[in-house]
């Protein structure tokens, strides 16, 4: 659906008469910013998200409508479908969504951003979070280059009404895929951003325990995983554009099996059903575990390729003439060195940079560019976007990473657990996916080095007074209100929980996180709205008391309670089941 170029011109045509109205008075400005700058904007984003690639469709561009099933939302009170944004926004500007990996976060942001040109009402602006990660400036300053491309020298303060005026709706997807280091700055960023521009929409998609569910001002939803009727329809949806319907008969009478009824939880993800349509054939069956999707998808993109897409078991020459276990080794070694740098999309020269580096030692005799033919056409593991380089899903950066880790001897893996991935316990977004994986592939380790310690740290700090106090310790929270001007906005709150990957990671702990963090935010909302504080950091345990009487609420006892024990309930049940693995253990190396 990208749009021609006289409906783009129609389009823009609307919008510029809407903040004509308001602006008037810069009439000549304002024709000249939308006219260039933004339309060159609309064009490209427009052809863009118009035609895209999935995971199935990785090599050539579909029309997005030929592959896009809509998908549902929920917040606490009901569940919406996004068709109508209108809708969404109905209750308030301010949205976030948040859904694991591979739930259709991403593919909703373009659904909107379609939506929203052909309604012609909302200018949608979409800013990816992890180009933040690269950008020296502010969230402010990016804004104003995509939009108006970069001629800002002598219209920022015209460029600054034109915001000013409501017509945009600012989309900012992967909020989890933001730097760790830069994160709290470009809260602060954000809150001030939406404070000057607060006649806009705003909507922010993440994975959950990212922080992004903490933000002030914005309603939680939730994307909602597929059903059995959403499943089928899904399946056909995607099959209907290569026309094999047999397939499609196939592939329904295997999911719709009694025998295959728990693994259906799996399918109930786009991205994990997309990966058992693509490797069906090499894998007829539902595999029982989610690294065995993972797996099944590497060797199928290795022996067969786009084996949906073309059919007939077309097969691609490898340059470098190495085996599938070689580009495993290698994928698991970039993966690994990529996702603790915190790299999710890559550029060539940080492309080669690593793979010289694997090469060398691993003594590869390969050609560098021969092995990035390989992975890009041959294997299509990693795809070319522009002058970026990503995997098709970062969950799958996320598994080669994971089979790295269990390969290691258990010495190594200790000291990845405890200190990689202790740094980064405090550090990185998200976890979820991540740590499922090590779970699955490295079970006894991942807990024994990782999730246990992690814990027993949790309780240790839990372990004196109230235990709400306690919690409130762990949140370093900032309660801000800028500017001193009648027309000033409330700039907000920020919250950072240092536990909070953990939280959401254990069982029945992530709804009651999610409810402690509604309370903390009902109270630093009220709080904020008597108009008394100018600005109130409690940045250091120094200044508990005065936290305590602006967050200590009834109820939040209650749950800290609640929060702890189920902490403390998963942490027994994971001891006895490596005291019973090291059973199992000990009793058959007795009997060889």
């Amino acid at each position: 659906m990208s749009l021609t170029a006289t409906a783009i011109a129609t389009l823009l045509s609307g919008y510029k008469n809407e903040i004509l109205k308001k602006l008037n008075d810069i009439k000549d400005e304002v024709d000249y910013l939308i006219d260039n700058g933004l339309k060159q904007y609309v064009v490209n984003l427009s052809d863009k998200y118009g035609r895209t690639k999935t995971f199935l469709y990785r090599d050539t561009p579909v029309d997005f409508y030929d592959i896009y099933y809509p998908l549902s939302v929920k917040n606490e009170r009901t569940i919406l479908d996004v068709d109508d944004i209108n809708k969404l926004f109905s209750k308030g500007d301010f949205i976030t969504i948040l859904g694991n990996a591979g739930s259709g976060k991403s593919m909703l942001v373009k659904h909107i951003f379609l939506s929203c040109l052909k309604r012609g009402s909302t200018i949608p602006i979409v800013i990816e979070w992890r180009s933040l990660n690269s950008f020296v400036g502010t969230i402010e300053e990016y804004v104003k280059n995509i939009i108006f491309d970069n001629k800002l020298s002598k219209n920022e303060k015209i460029c600054e009404r034109i915001l000013e005026c409501g017509s945009f709706l600012f989309l900012f997807d992967g909020f989890d895929e933001l730097s760790c280091s830069d994160k709290d700055g470009r809260i602060v960023e954000l809150n001030k951003f939406i404070d000057k521009y607060y006649l806009n929409q705003f909507l922010i998609t993440s994975r959950p325990g990212a922080q992004a569910e903490s933000l002030l001002r914005f309603e939680n939803y939730f994307v909602q995983a597929l059903n059995m009727k959403q499943i089928k329809e899904f399946i056909h949806l995607q099959l209907e554009l290569v026309g094999d319907m047999d397939l499609e008969t196939k592939i329904i009478k295997e999911i719709s099996k009694m025998k295959n009824s728990s693994y259906r939880s799996y399918l109930s993800n786009p991205l994990l059903l997309s990966m058992f349509l693509l490797t069906y054939r090499d894998y007829p069956e539902l595999p029982k575990s989610k690294s065995k999707f993972y797996f099944n998808v590497f060797y199928t993109l290795c022996i067969k390729h786009d084996s949906i897409t073309k059919g007939g078991g077309f097969v691609h020459d490898k340059k470098t003439k190495l085996q599938n276990e070689d580009f495993e080794e290698i994928l698991m070694w970039f993966s690994y060195m990529s996702f603790f740098d915190e790299k999710y999309e890559f550029d060539l020269e940080y492309l080669r940079e690593k793979l010289l580096f694997i090469k060398k030692h691993l003594k590869y005799n390969v050609s560098i560019d021969d092995l990035i033919y390989d992975l890009t056409v041959s294997i299509s593991i990693i795809i070319i976007d522009g002058a970026t380089y990503t995997f098709p899903h970062r969950s799958l950066q996320e598994y080669f990473t994971a089979c790295l880790i269990r390969k290691q001897k258990e010495e190594s893996k200790k000291k990845i657990y405890e200190v990689k991935f202790s740094h980064k316990m405090y550090m990185r977004n998200d976890n979820d996916n991540f740590w499922s994986l090590c779970e699955e592939l490295d079970k006894y380790c991942f807990n024994k080095y990782y999730i246990v310690p992690s814990i027993n740290s949790f309780i240790m700090l839990c372990s004196k007074g109230s235990l709400a106090e306690c919690l409130i310790k762990l949140f370093n929270i900032s309660i801000i209100k800028l500017g001193k001007d009648k027309d000033s906005k409330v700039s907000g709150y920020t919250l950072n929980d240092r536990y909070r990957c953990l939280f959401n990671y254990i069982p029945n702990a992530g709804k009651l996180y999610l409810q402690i963090v509604n309370v903390i935010r009902t109270a630093c909302m009220e709080n904020i709205n008597q108009g008394d504080l100018e600005e109130k950091r409690f940045d250091s345990y120094d200044d508990i008391n005065e936290k305590m009487n602006i967050i200590l609420t009834p109820g939040l006892e209650h749950l800290s309670e609640q929060l702890f024990d189920v902490i403390v309930k998963d942490r027994d049940r994971r001891v006895e089941e490596m005291r019973n693995d090291e059973f199992r253990s000990n009793m058959m190396l007795d009997f060889c």
